[in-house]
């Protein structure tokens, strides 16, 4: 799936057979994959699903867990993924694409470019642009991230741009995220256009009721659907599974990432449905992976209690135990064949409501809340009845409470996700305790950022100690521009 840029001998002889370029079919393909697999699939949620405690390490400590993040871990979302693998060939895609006519192309290339960056800039904070593609350069200067920010919605909007135009040749097949169907990515680039506009409501500078009203106008023309959601289709074939399954399910990687206790705990104390859905019981995953002798036993949600041993989850920063105890993730989302979710319908509508509740009050955002849950457990295929009741027993929102009441809810329908670092970040919900046993962070808090990679401190540090993000742990609870929480 790497893909290099390829010189244009446009004025030479070419043999048909050894082609100087990749086709755009070809190259939209595999940037599609790379970015699902490598970035929304891998480390970006990995790490953050744990500081959150939706997941926790059942292993031995120290892991990162615990906090021990270094900037060697971090270096292949950078150093490998991130910028060769994902922007650069964008931008290739993008740039060659746009000379041929191919406007389709270049809108999604635009699209996947600026989700890409967004997670970079959000997990570093300040990171190379202006000067990051520039191969003589091996020492970029970092932009600032609200600089950054400014380009992600110039990139977006570019893109829309190009939804807008004719194309001379549009995809197909090869759009391994909608088959072709540029509409669902013209609401897919509106979507996040609400999203990044989202962050930046207390970030400084930004007025929050501004921000919030250009996320209402971009949502116009966002999701209208489930049908609408970025659900990328992994399969049941060797090489082409889940990431969640092969990371830790199967074996490939580790079986140690499994339900936290503080989720589990949440979701049975809320009568919450959908915890058998995001969750297998506990016996269904062993060592040796799935358990195929296992039966669960039928579950009520009305019935979930603290001492129910049916889901279990795993305490945050504490010594592993056996891995048939604890619940490890839902078949829904790490079956070999499951869909991997980039952004979903449920998501706009969480930041409808939390955009609402800024401009119009608690009273205006509750009916969208409340469609927002609704969006959730549909898209989980919770039995109607018991989505009535748990909506039921959802408090009206209040001024007091809807801020944290909207962010708990889309913490638990982004399952997963690393929106809900970033939600956290810049809201302060859901409340989280940090871990107490052998925090790696200095003042033992959660962490709020990543350390700049070892790559960057070994061959960029002029660059790096520019931006006054200490080295080593410290970095970890430095942060970023947007994050005034």
């Amino acid at each position: 799936m790497v893909l290099v840029s390829a010189c244009d001998f446009s004025d030479l002889n070419e043999d048909p057979n050894s082609p100087t370029r990749v086709t755009d079919p070809l190259q939209l393909s595999a940037l599609l994959a790379s970015f699902s697999y490598e970035v929304v699939g891998n480390e970006p949620a990995r790490t953050p699903s744990l500081w959150m405690q939706q997941l926790a390490a059942n292993a031995q400590p120290l892991t990162e867990d615990n906090y021990d993040l270094t900037s060697t871990d971090v270096n292949n979302l950078w150093e490998f993924t991130s910028y060769p693998n994902v922007m650069n060939n964008a931008r290739d895609l993008d740039r060659r694409a746009s000379e041929s006519g191919n406007t389709a192309y270049a809108a999604i290339a635009k699209t996947v470019y600026a989700f890409n960056l967004g997670v970079v800039t959000d997990l570093w904070g300040d990171v190379p642009l202006s000067e990051a593609f520039d191969p003589l350069n091996t020492q970029p200067a970092y932009d600032a991230q609200e600089a950054v920010y400014a380009a992600i919605f110039d990139l977006l909007d570019q893109a829309l741009a190009d939804f807008g135009a004719s194309s001379v040749q549009t995809p197909g097949g090869d759009d391994l995220l909608y088959g072709g169907d540029l509409q669902k990515w013209e609401r897919l680039a509106h979507t996040l256009l609400a999203r990044f506009h989202m962050r930046l409501t207390n970030a400084p500078g930004n007025n929050a009721a501004d921000r919030a009203q250009q996320a209402l106008d971009a949502l116009q023309n966002g999701f209208q659907s489930n049908a609408d959601d970025a659900d990328f289709q992994y399969f049941d074939e060797v090489g082409a599974e889940n990431p969640w399954y092969q990371f830790t399910i199967d074996g490939k990687w580790v079986f140690s990432r499994q339900l936290s206790k503080q989720y589990v705990d949440l979701l049975k104390t809320r009568q919450d449905p959908r915890l058998a859905v995001q969750a297998r019981q506990a016996g269904a995953v062993t060592a040796s992976g799935v358990d195929s002798d296992f039966t669960p036993a039928p579950i009520t949600p009305v019935v979930f209690d603290l001492d129910d041993s049916t889901y279990v989850g795993h305490a945050n920063g504490t010594s592993g135990t056996q891995i048939e105890d604890i619940s490890s993730i839902g078949v829904f989302y790490s079956a070999p064949g499951a869909a991997l979710t980039w952004i979903s319908y449920a998501e706009a509508k969480f930041l409808e409501a939390e955009a609402t509740l800024i401009t119009q009050g608690a009273a205006a955002a509750d009916p969208i809340y409340r469609e927002a849950i609704t969006a959730s457990m549909d898209k989980l295929g919770i039995d109607p009845a018991d989505r009535a009741d748990y909506l039921a027993n959802r408090p009206t929102l209040t001024a007091g409470t809807a801020l944290e009441a909207i962010i708990t809810e889309k913490y638990i329908a982004n399952f997963l996700s690393l929106e809900t670092f970033n939600d956290w970040r810049r809201t302060g919900f859901p409340a989280l305790t940090p871990v107490t046993n052998r925090p790696q962070t200095p003042n033992g808090r959660i962490p709020v950022r990543y350390p700049y990679p070892q790559s960057e401190l070994s061959t960029n540090s002029a660059s790096v100690e520019a931006t006054g993000v200490p080295a080593g742990f410290a970095a970890l609870e430095t942060p970023v521009w947007w994050d005034a929480n």
